[in-house]
């Protein structure tokens, strides 16, 4: 838990610069291309963003879904301060969701399982299982271990995990902890928590790779 209270109190700083930050909500636009149609024939009643933020992402799927119910769920209060977002939050984590079971239709999370250990992300799915309707969907992407986004890992603790610095806007260096994923990595967790992954596969922004699952209950 010492770990996603440093993520907290990390984007707690960061929000101060975050809403002036070049976040175009470039990852939401390139996954809704991937997974648009099948989202749509879902027609969900009610969405649970895990780990919203603040950013383009965060406008991008709340626009896609304008006829749903969208429920923000993040951990930092600065973050959530700093929205401008007219929707439901819930200042919380994925370890502890104050949900009601089986009340979910979809369960979003873009860029946020790589910041929990190893150690607690069994527990986050298994609340998002929870959380979920039956045949309810769960959408996730993570950084993945590779190329420029491994090189960007300062202070390492592992072979794909560690520290990545954040400066922009801000007059110190901000260290956020990662648990970048290898490829099909994301999708045995998923499994793991009783979910049936039904779309997988890598979304490249610039130099980045993002993994991404599909997943249903």
């Amino acid at each position: 838990m010492e770990r996603l209270r440093e993520v907290r109190d990390a984007y707690d700083v960061i929000s101060r610069a975050y809403s002036t930050a070049r976040e175009t909500g470039v990852l939401a636009q390139r996954l809704l291309g991937e997974v648009g149609e099948f989202l749509r024939s879902a027609k969900p009643r009610v969405i649970l963003d895990i780990g919203a933020g603040s950013g383009g992402n965060l406008r991008v799927m709340r626009s896609f879904f304008a006829g749903s119910l969208y429920i923000g769920c993040e951990l930092s209060l600065g973050m959530i301060m700093g929205s401008g977002e007219d929707i439901p939050w819930i200042n919380c984590s994925g370890t502890h969701l104050p949900i009601r079971r089986n009340s979910v239709d979809v369960v979003l999370s873009l860029a946020v399982l790589h910041h929990i250990p190893g150690d607690l992300i069994l527990n986050v799915l298994s609340n998002v299982y929870d959380a979920l309707r039956i045949g309810g969907l769960f959408i996730a992407t993570t950084w993945g271990c590779v190329g420029d986004a491994l090189d960007r890992l300062v202070d390492r603790v592992g072979d794909c995990e560690g520290y990545v610095s954040w400066s922009y806007g801000l007059g110190d260096r901000v260290l956020r902890y990662y648990r970048l994923y290898r490829e099909g990595e994301l999708g045995s967790e998923v499994t793991k928590a009783g979910f049936r992954v039904v779309r997988s596969g890598v979304i490249w922004v610039g130099r980045y790779a993002n993994y991404y699952v599909v997943a249903v209950k």
